[in-house]
């Protein structure tokens, strides 16, 4: 098959070197040409032809299809705001018309009509992230789902609370769950709030917010159009200078993701406490081998990998700041950069989400480990206290210090004995109910 794209594509080529635009960049670029060219069109029908109409609409449903991903073979990382990228898109288009029907359309003077790649790319990269924001956004609700099942499912068992990395007190196993779901639930309120930064577009603004050469039916038409295609509630910006200058929405996209991978990072830190061998009250799954020289270890690679992935998202999460803060006078040329920046972070989000709610379905929970350390801790004196006060409980300290009790049968028994207490009544008072059950 011929070379699809042209000389401003090579010229990029030899300027930036190779890559490849992501996929969903390339389906969102198609979709955005294939809207203000159908626009266009109706606007001005002696544009070209109706056969040539057809073939740019082929031309470019073939492009949102994926039919000719390596006909983009340039990488985010350029100079020009993007603009090496939109001549790349309209050469495709022009040599897929050609091909077709045999019409000569210039990838400037006819496929280029009415508009900028200010204004097309900045809106091709909002496409883009709409769709991956809303795939991120079902990735934490799954997230959130699990651990509220797992809050119900495991809210009668107790283990031991920590502050500092010392025992505190009792904790319900199911407010473990609730506590880690709480995170997912402002995550996901976040990110359907960012929704609203993403959706608005700069389409119809062309080179500087402006509007220059564009005509308002034309901008109309090729909105309503472009949301027809792509089923997202896209709006078009009603600062279009502002939209099409300034990317700190985009910025703002980013921290969402980060403060996600954030959350996810406390998560697997304390799963990787409660998996370690001292501890022992999370068993992580046994994937595969964990040493070359040590045949009895298990690793636990599926929190280290959520770890390194959500502190991946950390880090492009800064770096999309700082390209979207580069904006200057009229226009952010780091575009390019960011849009890549935050295609990372998604892929990376999203991988790591998928990883952590693997993790939950397959994770072991040793309850019998979790009642012996809570028996053997310090935090079940301290949930006494109310009780016995400060004073009445020194003769327990001693008393365990140098035997542990082995599970909560014996901690009863033996407290009973020494505070000269009916068994019964540490009972009640070491009950679920009567430790965690003031929890609202």
């Amino acid at each position: 098959m011929s070379r699809l794209w042209k000389q401003e594509t090579a010229k990029a080529l030899e300027n930036f070197g190779p890559g490849g635009l992501p996929r969903q960049l390339i389906r969102a670029y198609g979709e955005v040409k294939q809207a203000v060219l159908a626009a266009a069109h109706r606007y001005d029908p002696e544009l070209w032809t109706e056969e040539a109409a057809a073939a740019i609409a082929g031309a470019c449903t073939a492009i949102i299809r994926g039919d000719h991903d390596d006909a983009f073979p340039l990488s985010l990382a350029q100079g020009g705001a993007g603009t090496s990228i939109h001549l790349n898109v309209n050469e495709v288009i022009s040599s897929l018309v050609e091909q077709s029907c045999g019409c000569s359309l210039d990838p400037l003077e006819d496929l280029a009509r009415f508009q900028s790649t200010n204004d097309t790319f900045a809106t091709a990269v909002n496409v883009a992230l709409l769709r991956g924001l809303a795939e991120i956004e079902k990735q934490v609700i799954r997230l959130q789902e699990k651990l509220v099942q797992m809050e119900t499912e495991y809210d009668a068992v107790l283990m031991t609370g920590r502050t500092e990395m010392q025992d505190a007190l009792p904790l319900g196993l199911g407010q473990l769950f609730g506590s880690w779901a709480g995170m997912a639930e402002r995550d996901r309120w976040r990110l359907s709030k960012l929704a609203e930064r993403v959706r608005e577009v700069p389409l119809g603004g062309t080179a500087i917010g402006t509007c220059f050469s564009a005509p308002r039916d034309y901008m109309n038409d090729a909105l309503r159009t472009l949301r027809s295609l792509t089923g997202l509630p896209l709006a078009r910006s009603q600062n279009l200078p502002d939209a099409v200058a300034h990317k700190d929405a985009l910025a703002e996209l980013a921290s969402g993701y980060a403060l996600a991978a954030g959350n996810l990072l406390t998560i697997t830190g304390d799963l990787l406490y409660y998996t370690s061998s001292p501890v022992r009250e999370f068993q992580h799954p046994e994937l595969q081998w964990g040493s070359s020289i040590m045949p009895v270890k298990v690793n636990p690679v599926l929190l280290e990998f959520v770890q390194g992935l959500a502190l991946r998202v950390e880090g492009d999460g800064r770096t999309s700041c700082v390209y979207a803060r580069e904006s200057r006078l009229q226009l952010n040329a780091m575009l390019p950069f960011l849009a890549g920046s935050i295609f990372r972070q998604e892929a990376a989000l999203s991988a790591a989400l998928k990883a952590l709610c693997r993790f939950l379905h397959e994770v072991r929970i040793n309850t019998q480990r979790m009642e012996e350390n809570l028996a053997s801790s310090p935090a079940l004196l301290n949930a006494l206290l109310p009780k016995l006060g400060y004073h009445r409980l020194k003769p327990l300290i001693n008393e365990f210090a140098a035997q542990p009790p082995r599970d909560l049968g014996e901690f009863r028994r033996r407290a009973a004995a020494v505070l000269d207490l009916d068994p019964a009544l540490l009972d009640g008072w070491l009950s679920p109910e009567e430790l965690i059950g003031q929890s609202f």
